[in-house]
């Protein structure tokens, strides 16, 4: 795997080239969601995509959310000394960077812009597990909707090109919290209303804006996977997340 390239990465937020060279110097490489899981500290995404989620007790309920490339993750939890209990389904080789603990506080003790990218750190990915626990509280088709908008956002697919969402509905149920059936009879409403294409193992999005379409009403007020520097829906096809969130909560008054 390459080491960290102090100009090419995604940096959250503007920090020095003396600090990133600090960083490029302690930066450890890492591949698969197994060895990604058992590390302390923050890690950098440079390859790869994967659903990481939490279960309950008796994994019955789960609750998940998409990394990729150019995430950061790690920092909410950096002194967190309880062990985390976080599972993963990993649907595309992860490669990434792994930056200690120990070695980022100690570093940070003579370069205090460490604490700056700490925080950008956590601003960066807050959004998204904000909007996963939003988003769970919404019915079955908003849910996988999203979830299947969100991945294909992550693979960054050219505009015009094909977008397939390696997955299997297995990785679905656990990305979403929905049981098995329940995934089923929705990935079957949108393949009949030609916004996807269901093969084993794979979705294939045909009419990403119809999907799109999905979210008008739901409450996107933290993270649209819609908007969020994706090239492959046009601004003007969708609405405010603000305004989603007044739709969705006049919609749930006139209904009761």
């Amino acid at each position: 795997m390459k080491e960290l390239n102090i100009e090419k990465e995604r940096w959250p937020c503007p920090i020095s080239n003396h600090s990133k060279e600090q960083l490029a110097r302690i930066a450890q490489s890492g591949n698969g969601c197994t060895n990604l899981l058992k590390t302390s500290g923050i890690c950098y995404i440079k390859k790869g995509l994967a659903i990481l989620y939490y279960a309950s007790g008796q994994m019955n309920n789960t609750l998940g959310y998409v990394i990729g490339s150019g995430d950061w993750i790690g920092a909410s939890t950096l002194l967190n000394k309880e062990e985390l209990f976080l599972l993963s389904a990993e649907l595309e080789p992860v490669e990434f960077l792994f930056f200690s603990t120990q070695k980022i506080l100690h570093l940070a003790e003579t370069e205090p812009e460490m604490y700056k990218l700490l925080y950008y750190c956590m601003v960066h990915m807050q959004p998204v597990y904000l909007q996963s626990q939003l988003t769970s509280l919404h019915d079955k088709e908003v849910r996988v909707a999203y979830m299947l908008l969100f991945l294909a956002q992550k693979k960054q697919t050219i505009k015009g090109a094909k977008i397939i969402i390696t997955i299997t509905q297995e990785q679905l149920c656990l990305a979403t919290g929905i049981s098995r059936p329940r995934i089923n009879e929705v990935l079957k409403k949108f393949e009949k209303h030609r916004e996807i294409v269901i093969e084993r193992g794979k979705i294939y999005i045909l009419d990403i804006v119809a999907l799109g379409h999905r979210l008008d009403y739901a409450n996107t007020m933290f993270y649209d996977p819609r908007t969020k520097k994706t090239p492959l829906i046009p601004y003007s096809h969708i609405t405010k997340p603000a305004d989603n969130a007044k739709k969705h909560i006049n919609r749930s008054i006139q209904q009761h």
